[in-house]
């Protein structure tokens, strides 16, 4: 036995207050899971509440509106406006500022615009709930490049799949959490309630935020020496210095290979991902007709089953590349080929089935296998340019929109009859296309090695970050 593999066995039993398998940084860790959870909730509570808000017939105690489908449409796509423009923006502050007051400010006005939702939209009507909708957007685009910089300066190479695949889980975890507890509130204590509820857990989360966050292992008051330096020196040999400098390589970012194959992959998934899990909950309601509770339990089950076979795989992922049995890139792309292709050929034959249980096992399976792209480019991001991971996820992020927002208006597009089965098979081989050419992109031209871009330019900064 060598060693580092002494070190590696002992390391963990003494770097840490809480034994020999969680720290500090594995906090911080559930702290932007529990994020991405609660910016979830906030997010996607109008898909249910909505239901409530619009059921005329209902004899609710509080205010009901009679909205056209457009109105309502308009209100979902809104967010994305706001969404799009704020990436951009947050990609550069989260080179600049603090991350940790850049989420703080984030979730904090998110939560307060959606526990005021209920009183403006009560008073206001269709156009406070519109306007709501696009600060939530605003206050939300600031959320992905500030999780991704803090992942950047906290977690170490070895644990980047598991702890990447847990925060970036919170997103399905926050989606099925809604889907599951917002029409039960609705029916029991009215929609005004389905705001309170997701606002007041993200008031919760920017406390616990407040309180037990840092920006770095230097900054935390409560972490022991041995383990920030641990991350520290980690961090250090694979040359993931977090900086925070002005000079951001836009140029090298944006022309380099394995970057530019990160952000073609990342609109190729998300609109297979609009497809898989944003609209078949139409197709089940119109092809299948479902009743709506089965729908809303069916279309919750992949949130779930993502989430746990995600992380178990992560782990197995991140050990085979400690043991050099797999290098990175080879595991980001694997992963990567596994999620999107996997996903694609379920879409495909999900469209051909004719039996109920055949159709929802190819849904469950299809979403299930694209939890493996968690670890795969969205990953990546750590992998080539860990120093501005935070300024490219929000790059990426931002462009992602495009699927967003021509994703819905296509499936519009092709389809005039909701229970015209064929046209959902063309939407659904467009996805599966789209799935299949952005993974072959990232196959070609995609990297898990550090690009040349990431280098400091002033190497005396980094020295001196190793020091303190």
């Amino acid at each position: 036995m060598t060693s580092s593999d002494l070190n590696e066995q002992e390391q963990p039993q003494q770097i840490t207050y809480f034994g020999r398998f969680f720290g500090v940084r594995h906090v911080q860790v559930v702290l932007l899971f529990l994020c991405l959870t609660t910016n979830f909730l906030m997010r996607v509570n109008l898909s249910v509440a909505m239901v409530f808000m619009t059921d005329i017939g209902s004899g609710s105690n509080y205010p009901v509106f009679n909205w056209t489908m457009a109105q309502q449409t308009q209100l979902h796509s809104v967010f994305f406006i706001g969404y799009f423009l704020m990436n951009i923006v947050s990609a550069v502050l989260a080179t600049i500022y603090s991350n940790k007051l850049l989420l703080l400010l984030s979730v904090s006005l998110s939560a307060g615009i959606t526990l005021l939702t209920p009183v403006s939209v009560a008073a206001r009507g269709w156009y406070a709930l519109l306007l709501s909708r696009m600060i939530l957007g605003v206050m939300q685009g600031m959320m992905m490049s500030n999780v991704m910089s803090l992942m950047s300066k906290w977690i170490p190479p070895n644990e980047r799949s598991r702890c990447g695949s847990l925060i970036i889980g919170g997103m399905n975890f926050g989606t099925l959490i809604s889907f599951s507890t917002s029409g039960w509130i609705g029916s029991n204590f009215g929609w005004p309630c389905i705001y309170y509820f997701s606002g007041g857990l993200g008031m919760i989360w920017v406390l616990t935020w407040f309180i037990f966050a840092a920006d770095s292992p230097d900054k935390c008051w409560y972490i022991t020496e041995k383990e920030s330096e641990f991350i520290i020196q980690e961090l250090f040999q694979s040359q993931v210095t977090a900086c925070k400098s002005k000079r951001i390589p836009w140029k090298k970012i944006l022309t380099n290979r394995a970057c530019f194959a990160v952000i073609l992959t990342t609109i190729g998934h998300y609109w297979g991902n609009m497809t898989l899990l944003a609209e078949m909950p139409t197709y089940f309601k119109a092809v299948l007709h479902l009743h709506t509770t089965h729908n809303g339990l069916i279309s919750a089950l992949p949130y779930a089953c993502m989430m746990i076979f995600s992380l178990l795989f992560s782990y197995l992922v991140d050990t085979l590349i400690k043991r050099g049995r797999v290098s990175v890139t080879n595991a980001r792309k694997s992963c990567n080929s596994i999620g999107q292709w996997g996903a694609a050929i379920c879409l495909i034959i999900l469209s051909y089935c004719k039996h109920e249980s055949t159709i929802v096992t190819m849904y469950t399976l299809g979403a299930t296998l694209l939890g493996f792209s968690y670890f795969g480019f969205n990953i990546n991001h750590l992998d080539i340019v860990p120093k501005y991971a935070g300024f490219f996820m929000g790059i990426t992020n931002a462009l992602s929109n495009i699927s967003n927002v021509l994703g819905p208006l296509f499936v519009g597009f092709i389809v005039d009859d909701a229970e015209n089965k064929h046209q959902w098979r063309t939407v659904f081989w467009v996805s599966a296309i789209i799935w299949f050419i952005g993974n072959s992109i990232f196959i070609i031209f995609g990297s898990g090695e550090l690009q040349d871009l990431s280098e400091d330019p002033n190497p005396e900064d980094t020295v001196n970050q190793r020091s303190n």
